[in-house]
């Protein structure tokens, strides 16, 4: 786990303007200790790893998601 800043208040904005709040995500076992590792070799929480994934600041790949191909196949039915 990344070291805790002491000057951070809980509850207070780190980072961003907002707080962040609790979400509660359902995954596999395999899916969560890929996600552990993943933002352990980032120096990252889950929590800031998920964020900032949503933020953009970490890109996602579509083709390896597969959105483009459902977006794709929705138009063409």
């Amino acid at each position: 786990m990344p070291k805790k800043d002491l000057n951070i208040v809980k509850g207070e904005p780190e980072l961003y303007d907002e707080k962040k709040k609790p979400l509660n995500l359902a995954m596999t076992p395999t899916g969560a200790k890929l996600l552990d590792e993943m933002a352990k070799e980032r120096g990252l929480t889950r929590s800031e790893l998920v964020e900032r994934i949503a933020r953009g600041i970490i890109p996602l790949q579509p083709e390896i998601i597969g959105t483009d191909n459902q977006e794709e196949s929705k138009g063409q039915s």
